[in-house]
């Protein structure tokens, strides 16, 4: 009961987000058509923050405004869909609407292809742009390829998914989709609170600092809803401890020998980063934290053991991701650059793994009997 509870105040309190933040990023780009544009998100900002924050050399507004006119069409159709989609998913996420699943299939078709659409309309933007200018560069640039080609796949997976009845799927992996759209007005959240804790900084380092965070917790948040689903406190059959055991010590031990290289490398690259650093590794640990004490708390070789094991093995994982793709990203880019990069993509690429991984074992037969799948799909209160 409890859990339903808590269930229900996290989906409130996005939903409220996402019908707050969707006509800020429906109107976002008309201002590149229309300058009496009413202006949502950057009064809201000023206001809250400051306005040189909001409008000034180092902001969005003094860093790409060239960039967003030379794409303003594109950017139309992104942040349009965007903003509908957003909204859309919030309400399927809500247990009372999907009580009517002829409803929740139609607004599930036409969010989904909305999503499809923003994420086409990203990667169009960031062809044309290119790293050098994108807000931020190429650290960020790295990190809008990932959250793209996430939301597109996932979407696509659940899609295909849903048409095949794979219902426990399914979920978690809208779930996922909708933890990528949620970036988007997570990410200002971040803006107006590191922009009044840090009164110094500028949009560049909040930008950085707040993606750093969601490359933890965007896919992370998307775990704990799958958590809540039903299928969560059923046991798989051919459950393994002792290999998920084995792949937890490899993992940790791998995460010890790559922390000694980044703490030997990354000194000197960090000068003037140390923020962006600090958000990474604090939302790492803090996710990390939560999985260790869950899995501790687990019933031994059940499905919740199994399933918090994987995370803290994609968890564990991300410190080598981040050696990983600091060497690929150097090839390319400065070392500074690289490595921020790194930071802002390796820890979402191994927590979506160790996710999918999670998916894949709840995946069910394909032919399941249609009360089944109606109990499944009103059961669940989503996080």
């Amino acid at each position: 009961m409890k859990s339903t509870r808590w269930s229900f105040v996290a989906w409130a309190a996005i939903a409220a987000l996402c019908l707050l933040y969707g006509p800020m990023a429906i109107e976002y780009t008309w201002r590149l058509f229309n300058p009496d544009s009413p202006g949502l998100w950057d009064h809201t900002y000023a206001a809250i923050v400051d306005h040189d924050e909001a409008y000034g050399a180092s902001s969005v507004h003094g860093q790409q405004e060239a960039t967003y006119e030379a794409n303003r069409l594109t950017l139309l159709f992104h942040t349009t869909a965007g903003g509908i989609a957003i909204m859309l998913f919030a309400a399927q996420f809500s247990a009372r609407f999907r009580r009517d699943l002829g409803r929740h299939r139609n607004v599930g078709r036409v969010a989904g292809g909305l999503v499809l659409t923003t994420a086409v309309g990203s990667f169009l933007y960031l062809l044309s742009a290119g790293p050098e200018d994108t807000f931020d560069g190429p650290a960020f640039y790295v990190q809008l390829w990932a959250l793209g080609i996430g939301a597109f796949a996932s979407t696509a997976l659940g899609i295909a998914a849903a048409r095949k009845r794979q219902i426990t799927m399914h979920q978690p992996l809208m779930a996922l989709a909708f933890s990528m759209l949620l970036t988007a007005p997570l990410l200002r959240v971040g803006y107006l609170i590191l922009g009044n804790t840090w009164p110094d900084s500028t949009q560049l380092e909040t930008n950085l600092a707040g993606a750093a965070i969601l490359a933890t917790w965007a896919p992370f948040g998307a775990f704990l809803a799958a958590r809540t689903m039903p299928v969560a406190a059923r046991r798989h059959p051919d459950v393994r401890p002792w290999s998920g055991r084995v792949a937890t010590i490899i993992a940790g031990t791998s995460a010890l020998v790559a922390t000694v290289v980044l703490v030997a490398r990354a000194g000197a690259e960090l000068d003037g980063l140390e923020r962006v650093a600090g958000c990474s590794l604090a939302g790492w640990l803090a996710a990390l934290a939560v999985a260790l004490t869950r899995l501790a708390g687990a019933e031994h070789a059940s499905v919740g053991a199994e399933e918090w094991r994987s995370m803290v093995v994609g968890l564990l994982a991300g410190v080598p991701g981040v050696v990983l793709l600091w060497s690929i990203y150097d090839l390319p880019f400065t070392s500074a650059e690289a490595l921020v990069g790194a930071l802002l993509t390796a820890p979402a690429i191994t927590i979506v793994l160790a996710l999918l991984h999670v998916i894949w074992r709840r995946r069910r037969p394909a032919r399941q009997a249609p009360r089944e799948r109606e109990l499944v799909a009103r059961a669940w209160q989503p996080s």
